[in-house]
């Protein structure tokens, strides 16, 4: 049978209509991807410091007054604690006294200083003594456990003291910064430092974490904690109290996958990520290693060259 010359043209016009509306009236992806690959996995921060070579005299003075006033704080508050501690068994003394003197009132009815029988103002003067005693007691124990605290205090500042008073010491050349709390547990002794001084912003110096602070400080309801930064090979050039801006590297892993941390999603304690593939919402778990601020490092259950959702939608969770 003979086929109508429509028919084909009506076949060929479904076609194009269907394949205008997939190529044409499709919509956009606007999802954001990340394409994973091996990388260098590398994080850091910066922070500005001041360079101090060698203290002046005078800072060596002044922090060795500072370190000295305070042993002498701390001499002052265990001679308090010994007071207080005396004074504190003395009225326990006095306790033990009062209670005699009202146990006797109980049991007898005789005054022993008269020779009477106890009035009735007697009889309140003893209960009173007694309830006195208690609370001068109560007063002088208090005091003595205040005694021990203010020594807490003082040996604080006894070794921070000291701390400021051999950094004066030190030659070597330290970059002085302040970290803060919220990149300071990542900051550790030998990390990687590069250094660009203000004077010279053409140059980058090499340099390395010397030491940080255990105890922050807290200025404007902000916590930083004070790094010190060695310096490699520094030009005549730099002169104490130059400002700088250090880089320092928190994070750095050779050849490793690392993906925003707004791709993982975490369900039942357990990570994971949606591949862009996975239009059903289907989720792949995932095993992390080094956490970033940024980014985490995959390591296992994610291939190079993949791409995955980095803010998956509601529907996908």
């Amino acid at each position: 049978m003979k086929i109508p010359k429509i028919y084909p043209i009506i076949v060929l016009i479904i076609v194009l209509a269907v394949g205008f509306k997939t190529v044409v009236l499709r919509k956009p992806d606007t999802r954001l991807l990340y394409t994973t690959q091996k990388e260098t996995f590398l994080e850091t921060i910066q922070v500005s410091g001041i360079y101090h070579k060698t203290a002046t005299e005078t800072e060596k003075a002044t922090t060795y007054a500072t370190y000295q006033s305070a042993l002498s704080t701390i001499v002052i508050s265990r001679q308090n604690k010994e007071a207080a501690d005396a004074t504190m068994w003395l009225k326990r003394q006095a306790v033990l006294d009062a209670e005699n003197g009202v146990d006797y009132k109980d049991d007898n009815t005789t005054n022993p200083a008269t020779k009477e029988d106890y009035t009735d103002l007697e009889k309140l003067s003893i209960d009173s003594k007694l309830v006195q005693a208690e609370k001068d007691f109560l007063s002088s124990e208090t005091k003595y456990k205040e005694a021990g605290i203010s020594i807490a205090a003082a040996q604080a500042q006894v070794n921070l003291s000291k701390i400021a008073y051999e950094d004066t010491l030190e030659n070597e050349p330290l970059l002085t910064v302040y970290v803060n709390e919220v990149y300071a547990p990542k900051v550790s002794l030998g990390q990687k430092v590069n250094v660009t001084f203000d004077a010279l912003k053409d140059v980058v110096f090499a340099g390395k974490i010397s030491s940080i602070d255990s105890v922050g400080t807290v200025t404007g309801g902000v916590t930083t904690f004070e790094a010190k930064i060695e310096i490699i090979d520094l030009p005549a050039e730099i002169k104490p109290n130059m400002t700088a801006i250090a880089t320092i590297e928190l994070i750095r892993k050779e050849n490793t996958i690392a993906i925003p941390m707004s791709a993982i999603i975490y369900q039942d304690g357990k990570a994971f990520i949606q591949k862009a593939s996975s239009d059903d919402g289907v989720l792949t778990p995932v095993e992390l290693g080094e956490k970033g601020f940024v980014k985490v490092e995959v390591i296992s259950g994610l291939d190079s060259g993949t791409e995955v959702l980095v803010r998956p939608n509601s529907k996908s969770l």
